[in-house]
């Protein structure tokens, strides 16, 4: 295990800079800016190694009080060895099924704005999966506070400020302002935004990189987004104390901009209330369509022109009352296009904003998205069609506003069209399957009223046993955990056996299904040479890969 140590028994003893609270209720505390400081640059350093977890004293230094609750960091993964995550938890808690940085290859450079609880000793942990260099910026903080005037959140509902896509490309070592909306006081402690960076430039030393600061102000040492290649997309949450000019937004190697507002920090001329406290909790996963939880189902992916909600009230301590706002990481993976995804308060219409972008198909993009609340939660909506993964690292203290409009419903995708190609190796099977069962003479065939892979549902594929090519005569040797494999429409979708069953022909859940788990059903006659019933394998998607 790689540590990092920093300053660890320092920041605990007499001399330690803390900002003084009245009597603080249960983890609710206030935000305070600070000029961006790097804490963290391994490249001049130890490189961590693959499973290491280094540990980054954070409270009581870098302007930091030793009373912080948490601390926004922008937390960069630069050229790790192969795809893989980075995530940051506090010290003195287990490891969570939570990620915060989501690398896709060893070229990745992907940084993300990281809300991170402070654990013993002041101390947070950056775990990263495979061996990464790593790069942290802190930006920000929370202390405790019972009520505040300044750094409560006032949530926005998602607002495109700027996309200069139909202005002006900012040029290499170019800047562009974005006023203070009128809603903003002009003594906020931030503003937040979820900025994306299109049409990116790339300088001739491999380097492109944005910077968000006071408008006016000198450029600071650190970064918002980094470039990987001329032309990418790639999104990052920001949060920057505006000038009385705004927020002006640095290109290092010139490109478009997108900035959505998505709230602010107030001042001390607020009133002295507790609405827009933020609590931290343990990082919590309440959401991954490739696993679960998932509400569309087992393994449904977010389908293009879907929309899922995720439940935020009574979940990961968040009380049943709600919250005002939520602060989430999520992650989009395995595009199956160009596209986007917005975040929003459930219920609510469609902001005409984004939170995560893709621009092509196979992308894994992670953000920070600190978003309005509804009474329902939360709806990611996915342009294109992806995986997605939500993970909770904190609520502001509030109301949730309401949830006027139903779920929306969600279109069955495309079917696929076969012939497809089964393999089971367990049981010796490597078969042709034809679309139809009026071929199920010539090779086992799909049942068309049942679903195919790409859609949620079951697929059902019926056989012979005993007759013609015999190719399911061995089924009732399947057992739980045996492994099939359909290649179909240039995907190769991998199912595990969870049963195999004896049912009447006339039963529906021979091919059918009561939920949207996506399963598949391999049906034969049984005893064998009769056909008085019908014998049923099921299994379930683990993997979706291409070929």
């Amino acid at each position: 295990m790689l540590v990092a140590l920093t300053s660890l028994f320092s920041s605990i003893f007499a001399g330690m800079s803390a900002e003084v609270a009245s009597a603080a209720p249960a983890g609710a505390s206030a935000f305070r800016g600070m000029t961006p400081v790097r804490i963290l640059d391994t490249r001049i350093g130890a490189r961590p190694g693959a499973n290491s977890s280094t540990v980054l004293t954070v409270a009581g230094v870098h302007g930091v009080p030793a009373n912080a609750t948490s601390v926004v960091l922008n937390v960069t993964a630069y050229q790790p060895d192969r795809e893989g995550f980075i995530t940051v938890h506090p010290w003195g808690e287990g490891l969570p099924n939570t990620s915060n940085v989501n690398m896709q290859d060893n070229r990745s450079i992907v940084p993300n704005l990281v809300t991170a609880k402070v654990g013993t000793w002041g101390n947070i942990v950056l775990y990263a999966s495979v061996g990464t260099h790593m790069i942290v910026d802190v930006f920000g903080y929370y202390v405790p506070a019972n009520t505040s005037r300044e750094g409560r959140f006032v949530a926005s509902q998602p607002q495109r400020l700027l996309d200069t896509r139909h202005t002006s490309r900012v040029a290499p070592d170019g800047r562009v302002t974005v006023p203070r909306p009128l809603t903003v006081p002009a003594d906020t402690e931030g503003m937040v935004f979820n900025v994306t960076a299109v049409n990116s430039g790339m300088r001739s030393n491999g380097f492109a990189y944005w910077t968000a600061m006071p408008s006016g102000a000198p450029i600071p040492d650190t970064s918002n987004l980094n470039i990987l290649r001329a032309g990418q997309t790639i999104a990052n949450q920001v949060i920057v104390k505006p000038s009385a000019s705004g927020v002006d937004f640095y290109s290092y190697a010139g490109g478009d901009i997108i900035v959505d507002f998505m709230g602010y920090y107030t001042g001390p001329s607020a009133a002295n209330i507790e609405t827009g406290l933020y609590v931290p909790i343990s990082p919590t996963r309440l959401m991954d369509s490739r696993s679960g939880p998932n509400p569309l189902g087992r393994a449904v992916t977010v389908h293009h022109g879907w929309s899922v909600e995720v439940a935020t009230t009574g979940v990961a301590g968040i009380p049943f009352g709600g919250a005002s706002a939520v602060a989430l990481n999520v992650t989009l993976t395995r595009s199956l296009d160009d596209g986007f995804v917005s975040v929003y308060p459930a219920g609510n219409a469609r902001p005409d904003a984004s939170n995560l972008n893709a621009d092509r198909a196979g992308v894994t993009a992670p953000n920070h998205v600190q978003v309005q609340n509804a009474v329902r939660g939360v709806t990611l909506y996915s342009y294109g069609g992806a995986d997605l993964i939500v993970d909770v690292f904190g609520w502001f203290v509030g109301s949730p506003v309401s949830s006027p409009y139903s779920a929306p419903a969600n279109p069955l995708p495309p079917a696929q069209y076969f012939p497809a190609q089964l393999s089971i190796p367990d049981i010796k099977v490597n078969t042709r399957v034809r679309e139809h069962v009026a071929y199920v003479d010539k090779d086992p065939s799909h049942l068309i009223e049942s679903r195919t892979p790409s859609q949620p549902g079951n697929v059902a594929i019926f056989g012979h046993r005993t007759s013609h090519g015999r190719e399911f005569r061995n089924i009732d040797k399947m057992r739980a955990g045996t492994l099939m494999y359909l290649t179909v429409d240039g995907k190769i979708y991998t199912y595990r056996t969870t049963s195999v069953d004896i049912r009447l022909p006339t039963d529906p859940m021979l091919y059918a299904s009561s939920s949207n788990d996506q399963t598949i059903s391999l049906v034969a006659c049984h005893p064998p040479g009769s056909v008085k019933y019908r014998i049923v394998a099921h299994a379930e998607l683990i993997s979706t890969a291409e070929l």
